[in-house]
C-alpha cells in the first residue's frame, strides 16, 4: 500500500540504497489522493539490548535533513559505555548507504570520581545535524582542562566520542555549585558556539561584576557580557529567558543578553562578532529615560532582527501608554540610524513571568505573529496588522504556551517565510468549542493558519466532538523521572506547511484501532493523511520531523518492517519515496495435505501446533477475494504455540480469540509466515486447573487494497502431563 500524489512542485523523492535489515517495502493506509509516497524505515537497531527506546517526553530529536536521529534507552547496546540521568543512555542513528546504523554517545564517567546526587551525566543539547552534543557532567576522564571533582560543560563529537571541555578556567577554580543544574543560554546551529553564565571568574578580564556571561567559540573562551562602552557591567549580565537557544544567531556571531542581570530596569543588548555591543532597547524618541520591563521575545536566525517588549515609549509615535512590541534591526551605524520599529499599537502586548507575546516570525523579520492580553492572536505583515483569532489565550501551563521562547515543546511554529503558523491549544471561549467553532470539549487540538488564503483551520478536530487531545509529545512508554532535552522544539510544522501530530481520534476511515496514531495535514493541498497503520493494539506517536517534512519519526511497539521481530518500542522514519525492494529470499515450497502433519511417531515439538493455510480460490487477480482453508478442529499442547501460515498475497495478519492474546503481523510478500499464539493469564490459570482450555481462533488477512478475508477454527489446549503421571 502506498500513498501517492503529485509532489513535483515541492518534494524530492529520495533514492537511497538501504539495508534490508532495517527497511521493508511496506505502505500504510489513510492517504488522500495528493499525498506523497512514503515508506517505513526502522531507525533504531533490531538488537536493543532487550529494552525499549524511550518513548515518553522529549528525548528524540531529528537532524534538520532527516538523515540522523538522536534517542534514549534504558538498555545498553551499540557500544554503550556509560549512562546518564535515570539510567538512560543516549544514541545517535544515521542513515548510510547500507541502512541505519546506531552509535551510543553517552560517555563513561571517571570510575574513581566521587559522584553526588547533582553530578549525573546530562547529554541534552545537539547541533542541528546531530554531529555535536553538549553535556553537563562530573569530571569526565581524559579530558584536558576540565575541573577536578567538579561539574563542567563539555562538547562531544558524536561520530568519534571525542570530548572537549568548554568551561576551562584561566582565573578562579570552579566551585561545587557551578553547572550542577543544566541551563541553556544560547547555542549556534553547529553547537560550536555556546553561551553560558556563572558567578566564577574564568578569565582575567571578568572583574567587577557577577554573574558573568561567557561565549565559547570552537575552543576560544571570551567574556560576552560587555556593555557598548567596553566595560564589564557591575550588575552582571545574563540571557533571559533561559533555555531559548535562539538568543544566539545560527552562526554564533550574535548573542542577545540583558544587564544588570536581575534588575527591573535591565536593558537588552546584543554582542556582535565578539568585538562590539549595541544597546537594543535604547530609546529613539524624545523621552530618553531608562526603559523598564524590557524582555527579549525572540531573534531571527541571522540575529539581525531582535524582538522585545517594554512598558516604555521608545518612539514618539508610541502614545498608548501601555506595553508594546518592538523590532530592533541593526544598521551599519546604530548611533546615527533609526533601528526601532513599533509593531503592536494597542499597548496590551507585554512579556512577563506568566507568559510572553511573540509566537514566531519569518526569517527576514517582516512577518511577526504575536498575542495580546485581550486574547488576540495577531499577524504583523510588512506593517499590516491582521487579527487571526480573539479566543486564544497567552496563559496556561508554561511549556504549552505558544511563544517562541518556550521550549519543551512550545505549542506553536511558524514557517521561515511566515506564510504558515501551526499551534495547539485547548483554549476556547466557552470551554466547549475551539478556536474555529468545532466541539473540542476542552481538549488540545492542532490548528493551522495560512496567510496564502487568510484561513484558520482545525486540522485535528473530529467531525463529532473531541474526546482526546492532539499532541506532539510521545507517550508510548512511561518513564519516571522523565528527562527532556534542553531547548528542544519538535518540528511539527515543515517549511512547506505540513503539520504533524498524534491523535487517538479516528480522523480518517482507515484509522480503526482506537489508539493513538500519527497524522499529517498538508497546508498546501488541505489533505489529511494517516502516517501510521491505524491498526493493531499499540500506539504509534509522532516524535520529530526533518525541516522539509520528508522524514517523520514515530515511536511504536508495532512491527512496521520485517526487521522488527520483537514487541519493544522502536523508532521509525516514515520517509518520502518508494522503498527499495527487499533482497530475494528463498522460501521453502509450501506443504500439501499430509505433508503438513508431523510424523506419527514424533512427539509434538514444544510451542508448535500446526498451520493455517490461506488458499487461492482460483482467481489470478491479486486483489480478488481469497479463501481461507483452516482445520476445523485442532488440539495443542502447552499454553503457547507458533503457527505456520501461508499467504498467497501480501497483507497483514490479525488474530484474536477469547482467552488469546490478540496480535498482528505484516508481510510484504506472499509466502509462509509464523505467528505467535499465547493464552492470557486467566486462560492459563484455567488450563492448569482443568487440564484443558477450548476457544475459537479468528484469523483475518487484510490485503493491500483494504479487502479482508477471515477464517475461524476451534482449538483446544491441553496441559502437558507431569513426568511420572
Amino acid at each position: 500500500m502506498l500513498l501517492r500524489g503529485d509532489t513535483s512542485w515541492r518534494r524530492r523523492v529520495c533514492a537511497v540504497a538501504l539495508s534490508s535489515a532495517v527497511v521493508a517495502f511496506i505502505g500504510f493506509p489513510g492517504g488522500a489522493a495528493g499525498s506523497p509516497i512514503r515508506h517505513y524505515e526502522q531507525a533504531s537497531p533490531a538488537d536493543k539490548g532487550l529494552g525499549d527506546i524511550v518513548g515518553d517526553g522529549l528525548t528524540t530529536q531529528a537532524s534538520v535533513s532527516g538523515d540522523a536521529v538522536a534517542f534514549n534507552s534504558r538498555a545498553q547496546f551499540a557500544g554503550a559505555v556509560g549512562s546518564g540521568v535515570s539510567g538512560e543512555t543516549q544514541y545517535v542513528a544515521r542513515r548510510g548507504a547500507s541502512g541505519w546504523g546506531t552509535r551510543a554517545i553517552t560517555p563513561m564517567p571517571r570510575p574513581d570520581a566521587l559522584q553526588t546526587f547533582f553530578a549525573a551525566t546530562k547529554l541534552q543539547v545537539f547541533s542541528s545535524d546531530l554531529n555535536t552534543a553538549l553535556l553537563w557532567a562530573y569530571d569526565l576522564p581524559a579530558v584536558e582542562g576540565d575541573a577536578t571533582d567538579r561539574n563542567s560543560i563539555y562538547v562531544e563529537d558524536t561520530a568519534t566520542s571525542a570530548l572537549q571541555a568548554i568551561t576551562v578556567s584561566q582565573q578562579d577554580p570552579l566551585t561545587p555549585f557551578d553547572f550542577i543544574m543544566e541551563q541553556l543560554w544560547g547555542v549556534s546551529d553547529d553547537a560550536r558556539h555556546v553561551a553560558f553564565g556563572t558567578s566564577t571568574s574564568l578569565l582575567p578580564e571578568a572583574v567587577g561584576g557577577a554573574p558573568y556571561l561567557y561565549q565559547w567559540d570552537d575552543g576560544v573562551l571570551t567574556l560576552a557580557g560587555i556593555l557598548p562602552d567596553g566595560t564589564v557591567p557591575a550588575g552582571g549580565a545574563t540571557v533571559a529567558p533561559r533555555n531559548y537557544r535562539g538568543a544566539m544567531s545560527a552562526d554564533g556571531s550574535r548573542l542577545a543578553f540583558r544587564s544588570p542581570a536581575f534588575a527591573s530596569d535591565a536593558q537588552l543588548y546584543q554582542r556582535i562578532d565578539g568585538r562590539r555591543t549595541v544597546w537594543v532597547s535604547e530609546p529613539e524618541g524624545s523621552d530618553q529615560s531608562t526603559p523598564v520591563n524590557v524582555l527579549l521575545q525572540g531573534m531571527t536566525r541571522d540575529g539581525k532582527n531582535v524582538f522585545f517588549v517594554t512598558d516604555s515609549a521608545l518612539l514618539d509615535s508610541d502614545t498608548n501608554g501601555g506595553p508594546d512590541l518592538y523590532r530592533y534591526t541593526d544598521s551599519a551605524n546604530p548611533a546615527r540610524d533609526s533601528n526601532l520599529t513599533m509593531i503592536s499599537q494597542d499597548g496590551d502586548t507585554p512579556g512577563d513571568n506568566i507568559g510572553d507575546s511573540v509566537v514566531g516570525f519569518s526569517d527576514d523579520g517582516q512577518r511577526v505573529y504575536y498575542q495580546t492580553l485581550s486574547n488576540k492572536l495577531v499577524l504583523w505583515d510588512h506593517g499590516r496588522t491582521v487579527v487571526i483569532s480573539t479566543v486564544v489565550s497567552r496563559f496556561g501551563e508554561p511549556r504549552f504556551q505558544l511563544t517562541v521562547t518556550v521550549a519543551q515543546p512550545g505549542h506553536a511554529r511558524v514557517t521561515p517565510d511566515g506564510l504558515y503558523m501551526a499551534f495547539a491549544t485547548n483554549e476556547a471561549a466557552d470551554n466547549v468549542h475551539g478556536a474555529t467553532g468545532e466541539e473540542t470539549n476542552g481538549h488540545f487540538e492542532m490548528y493551522l493558519y495560512s496567510l496564502r488564503d487568510d484561513t484558520l483551520k482545525c486540522v485535528s478536530c473530529p467531525r463529532e466532538g473531541a474526546t482526546t487531545d492532539a499532541t506532539v509529545i510521545p507517550s508510548v512508554t512511561a518513564g519516571n523521572p522523565r528527562i527532556d532535552n534542553l531547548g528542544i522544539r519538535p518540528r511539527f510544522l515543515s517549511d512547506d506547511g505540513q503539520v504533524f501530530f498524534s491523535s487517538a481520534e479516528a480522523l480518517v476511515p482507515q484509522d480503526r484501532n482506537g489508539v493513538t496514531d500519527t497524522y499529517e495535514y498538508d497546508g498546501a493541498t488541505g489533505e489529511l493523511s494517516l502516517l501510521t497503520t491505524g491498526k493493531g493494539r499499540d500506539s504509534a506517536m509522532f516524535a520529530d520531523a526533518s525541516q522539509s517534512g520528508d522524514d517523520v519519526f514515530v515511536l511504536t511497539r508495532q512491527a512496521l518492517t520485517s526487521s522488527d521481530r520483537d514487541e519493544l518500542v522502536d523508532l521509525y522514519d516514515v520517509r518520502v519515496g518508494a522503498a527499495p525492494p527487499e533482497p530475494e529470499t528463498h522460501m521453502p515450497a509450501p506443504c500439501q495435505g499430509e505433508a503438513c502433519q508431523p510424523p506419527p511417531s514424533a512427539s509434538p515439538p514444544e510451542d508448535t501446533v500446526g498451520s493455517l493455510l490461506f488458499e487461492d480460490n482460483g482467481s489470478s487477480s491479486a486483489t480478488s477475494k481469497k479463501a481461507l482453508v483452516v482445520r476445523q478442529r485442532a488440539t495443542f499442547h502447552h499454553a503457547s504455540a507458533s503457527f505456520r501460515v501461508r499467504l498467497l498475497v501480501p497483507g497483514t495478519l490479525e488474530w484474536r480469540g477469547r482467552g488469546l492474546k490478540a496480535g498482528s503481523a505484516k508481510r510484504a510478500r506472499a509466502g509462509t509466515a509464523h505467528i505467535s499464539l499465547r493464552l492470557t493469564r486467566a486462560a492459563r490459570a484455567q488450563l492448569r486447573k482443568k487440564g484443558t482450555y477450548q476457544t475459537t481462533l479468528h484469523v483475518t488477512l487484510v490485503q493491500s487494497g483494504g479487502a479482508e478475508v477471515s477464517a475461524a477454527t476451534r482449538v483446544t489446549f491441553r496441559a502437558t502431563p507431569k513426568k511420572g503421571r
